[in-house]
């Protein structure tokens, strides 16, 4: 793979990032594997494993392959209305509907892998993920896990708020083990008792709230960041909004 392509799907992984920043909130699930029995697989993730079942190889990596350069080319979008001076390329808000379909094959297909390239580096146990709609704006991020040569699903369901200055406030509203439900407190003490009091795991299960969250509109130094200023929840598509700002230092 050439420079420019392997540029392409990082890029592609980076924006595809904030619609499951909370992804590696689910590694909390492994510590309560320690303390609750196995429990049968939900519905929502049979349904999911089914359906990739059916699909072949080159169906997988054309839908994750799309997924991204659809992503790419809507995150890029300066939108309808004419560019008449570089200040007019600011304060653009726009979205972006990302399927759940779509997103879950590309988890399966190269999600995990990419997301390691942008230091989420997810344990070797973490077998797979999806993302979907809990219901009443929930979103639920489903993992699979294996511990001493057994694997078992784990569910977390979040409500997410984003405020207009990109700041992200999520709250644990529910974790499941298999079909079996956990109280939110114990996950949160869980994660609580394996992590640094200031880190962004606790805070995204306590309603702490973290960012903002930017994001490079294109790969070129043109000074323009995407920033997370709306993420909405449907039955469906997670609906992304950014908001075009002037690029901050980087150090």
């Amino acid at each position: 793979m050439n420079t420019n392509d392997t540029a392409s799907r990082i890029r592609g992984v980076r924006i595809l990032t904030i619609a499951f920043v909370l992804l590696f909130v689910v590694l909390a699930g492994i510590a309560l594997v320690i303390y609750f029995g196995l429990g049968s697989r939900p519905s929502h993730w049979v349904k999911q494993q089914e359906r990739l079942a059916t699909m072949t190889i080159e169906q997988k990596k054309i839908t994750s392959e799309n997924l991204r350069n659809n992503l790419l080319t809507q995150w890029s979008d300066p939108g309808k209305e004419a560019v008449r001076s570089a200040d007019d390329l600011f304060g653009r808000r726009s979205s972006v509907e990302i399927p759940y379909e779509d997103l879950n094959i590309w988890l399966a297909e190269e999600g995990i892998e990419l997301l390691a390239d942008i230091d989420i580096k997810l344990p070797a146990w973490v077998k797979s993920a999806m993302v979907d709609s809990a219901g009443d704006g929930l979103l639920r991020i489903t993992c699979e896990i294996e511990r001493d040569k057994n694997r078992q699903v784990v569910a977390l369901s979040f409500a997410i708020q984003v405020a207009s200055d990109g700041t992200v406030t999520s709250t644990l509203t529910s974790a499941a083990l298999g079909v079996l439900p956990v109280p939110t407190g114990t996950a949160i003490d869980l994660i609580a008792s394996r992590n640094d009091p200031d880190s962004l795991m606790l805070s995204l299960t306590q309603g702490t709230p973290v960012g903002p969250i930017e994001l490079p509109i294109d790969a070129s130094d043109n000074g323009r960041d995407g920033r997370l200023v709306g993420l909405e929840v449907r039955d469906d598509a997670l609906v992304v909004t950014r908001e075009t700002v002037r690029r901050r230092s980087r150090e």
